[in-house]
């Protein structure tokens, strides 16, 4: 497809994104009023889809320099990348020649955003120079926050990742919901009476679960810590050992933010033709290296859909190769997404006016509620 076709399907993404839920130009209004964000340097990282070029598009609104770098080869769109470079972003993604993490850096910024903790932990790590010109950053995921736990931070951090809108919509229905349309899209596969497996029991899990369950699936939930495991025995879902799990269901998803969590040799016993399906932020809960070099045939069954003969196993359907599927299909209703966007735009813009100390912090609940507002608003529903 040529470079001008894929940014101006990119902007029709965009445009109808934004003509039912409009929480973004809403915002968009404001920075440009406002301009919080001039002067300054600010670096993303982020999964290069349409969701984030809505968000952009009206961040850049508020002035500064915005410096991006994709969070994954697989979640990128080329048509969001040339949009954004048009809009006047300078764009990294990640396969390039060049190491782009270090690209971004280059740039020297002042506030950060990032998903998974490289982009911050690059810094942090290997260019503490540039610590001093850093006022604040935010983290938006789980993986990234047990990433910069381990870190001595020098400056603020806002972990948006434990937020009640990220818990209860984004993870929740968003993840939830878009993650079962990827799935019938990718496979043609109908949930109701199937049996599915959910390996972490988190806000997205949990969401997984629901809306598998609501699809008309038979669920059971394989989850280590004890309180999880519990809420998921009292929200109605078997909770049984891995092994045992594996033996019935038919589909599997990993949900738990923790590397490794599907090893190959688990799979040994499991149901013939399982399909695998990783709903976590990076591509590693699953052991695809495992499954690749245990192997005795492979079949592309079509595009993101492979299957492996596992050597004295089972058949084994991998989607997207363990990357996290809703994401690299762009899939279900943009709303939960915008919303935690519409809460990173407003929490950059409170750190623009406001110093937070060293280390981790938590976002402040008056900017929740803020985001929460403009949401109902977008909705129709801002009565109250």
């Amino acid at each position: 497809m040529p470079a001008d076709e894929r940014s101006a399907r990119a902007a029709a993404d965009v445009a109808r994104i934004n003509a039912f839920f409009p929480i973004m130009p809403v915002l968009g209004n404001r920075w440009a009023a406002t301009r919080p964000f001039e002067g300054r340097t600010i670096a993303i990282s982020a999964h290069l889809t349409t969701l984030t070029a809505t968000t952009l598009r009206e961040l850049i609104l508020g002035g500064g320099k915005w410096v991006v770098v994709g969070a994954s080869e697989a979640t990128t769109d080329q048509g969001v990348v040339n949009l954004l470079r048009d809009a006047g972003v300078e764009v990294y993604p990640l396969g390039s020649r060049d190491e782009p993490y270090a690209q971004v850096l280059d740039h020297e910024p002042t506030l950060l955003a990032d998903v998974g903790g490289e982009l911050i932990a690059s810094l942090v790590q290997r260019r503490p120079d540039l610590a001093r010109n850093v006022t604040a950053a935010v983290e938006l995921t789980r993986t990234g926050v047990t990433r910069l736990q381990s870190l001595n931070l020098p400056f603020g951090v806002v972990n948006i990742n434990d937020s009640q809108l990220k818990y209860g919509v984004e993870n929740r229905h968003g993840v939830g919901e878009g993650l079962w349309h990827a799935v019938q899209t990718l496979t043609g596969m109908h949930l109701s009476g199937r049996r599915v497996g959910v390996i972490g029991y988190g806000p997205v899990g949990r969401g997984v679960a629901a809306y598998a369950r609501a699809a008309g699936a038979a669920v059971e939930v394989v989850e280590s810590d004890p309180i999880r495991r519990l809420y998921a025995h009292y929200d109605g879902y078997p909770v049984p050992r891995q092994d045992d799990m594996l033996r019935r269901v038919g589909i599997v998803v990993t949900a738990s933010g923790k590397r490794g969590v599907l090893p190959v040799g688990a799979l040994s016993g499991a149901r013939e033709g399982i399909v695998l399906v990783n709903a976590g932020h990076g591509n590693d809960e699953i052991d695809v290296a495992g499954i690749k070099a245990h192997s005795a045939g492979v079949d592309q069954v079509a595009e993101k859909v492979v299957r492996y003969r596992l050597e004295g196993g089972p058949t084994v359907a991998l989607l997207a190769d363990g990357h996290p599927l809703n994401i690299v299909m762009n899939s279900g209703s943009p709303e939960p997404v915008m919303l935690h966007f519409a809460l990173l735009g407003l929490t950059l813009e409170w750190l623009t006016r406001h110093p937070v100390a060293p280390g981790l912090v938590q976002v402040l609940p008056s900017i929740e509620e803020e985001a929460a507002t403009l949401a109902l608003r977008a909705l129709g529903m801002g009565h109250g």
